[in-house]
């Protein structure tokens, strides 16, 4: 049952994002109810599945615009991820001219970003208790039903904006370590990479970097042993990988940013696959012509790898030929 003090909040909130306060009403009751989501589960790499948690119609419209009114104070200086005008380059670009490279990401960040924090995240840059209470309730995804056992859901474009806010703190921190030292630092949703030009980052300072995530957000975030990564440049050569990119090139020569081979042969299979099961839907060109655009935005004025681009043309020649006599245009002699 809906109380007094929610409703009323419900009414505040309705001024604030424009939107039905029956609409709001409707969306707490799904939720008390366990339908306000669709659930299931997809691989997970290296092994397992992720539960994805994708909100229904109109709890999604309010989380949407939630994200929206929130998004102009999550950006931080360092923050890549689910910012206009930033991308995954933008976020490995500071460290074109690293010689030491150490990244790390957090475990489960979604999963382990409890309703606590995204409701004093919310309190921190204005809002009431009862509404702040109210849209975390409405920005969360709980299992088991009880309003405290919510987390950030993954599946819904909200969740990285209300995250990146919570990290806010963290960011400005993290600027501050690095900027004392000489060092880069930059980050994409949980994703965080530190570099520095000189030979080394000694171990203390990036056990201290990972202090700064883990304890300015209540002990919920966990940086295991397998998710860091530390290298530095052997010899005169460079390749430092961050995000499914990679730097390449010489110490002290020219360095380029590309797509690493890992993720150009998953590419490459995609487009393997349509070709052999003779895919040329709208859909599936659409999803592969979505992977050629962002190589694109990687490589930019810079042939794409040839290993992609042959069978991209290949791929697209096939899908002109086979719309073509579907229409009944394109005749073979007899």
């Amino acid at each position: 049952m809906i109380g007094s003090e929610r409703r009323k909040a419900a009414s505040e909130l309705t001024e604030i994002l424009g939107i039905s306060r029956d609409l709001i009403l409707q969306a707490l009751w799904m939720l008390e109810t366990k339908i306000g989501y669709r659930v299931w589960a997809i691989p997970k790499k290296p092994s397992g599945e992720r539960e994805i948690q994708a909100a229904l119609w109109p709890l999604n419209e309010i989380q949407a615009r939630i994200a929206a009114r929130v998004y102009p104070f999550s950006i931080s200086e360092i923050n890549h991820g689910f910012v206009a005008g930033r991308s995954h380059r933008t976020a490995i670009l500071p460290h074109l001219w690293a010689n030491a490279f150490f990244t790390f990401d957090i475990e489960d960040a979604f999963p382990s970003t409890k309703k606590r924090q995204v409701k004093s995240g919310f309190r921190m840059i204005g809002f009431s208790e009862r509404v702040a209470d109210l849209m975390a309730d409405l920005i969360c995804y709980t299992p088991t039903g009880e309003t405290e056992d919510g987390f950030l859901p993954q599946g819904y474009a909200s969740s990285p904006t209300v995250f990146n806010l919570i990290l806010k703190g963290t960011d400005q921190l993290l600027a501050r370590f690095a900027q004392k030292r000489g060092y880069q630092v930059s980050h994409y949703v949980d994703n965080f990479a530190i570099s520095t030009r000189e030979k080394a980052i000694p171990e203390e300072e990036r056990r201290l970097a990972i202090k700064i995530v883990e304890s300015l957000n209540l002990e919920h975030f966990k940086i295991p042993d397998e998710k860091i990564s530390y290298s530095e440049t052997m010899g005169k050569k460079v390749h430092f990988e961050f995000l499914g990119l990679v730097i390449e090139g010489s110490r002290n020569g020219e360095r380029k940013i590309g797509v690493t081979d890992e993720k150009l042969a998953e590419y490459r299979w995609a487009i393997q696959e349509a070709l052999e099961k003779e895919d040329f839907s709208e859909r599936k060109f659409r999803e592969i012509r979505g992977k050629i655009t962002y190589l694109k935005s990687i490589y930019q004025d810079r042939p794409l790898p040839a290993q992609v681009a042959e069978l991209y043309t290949q791929y697209r020649l096939m899908r002109e030929i086979v719309d073509a006599t579907n229409r009944g245009q394109l005749f073979f002699p007899i």
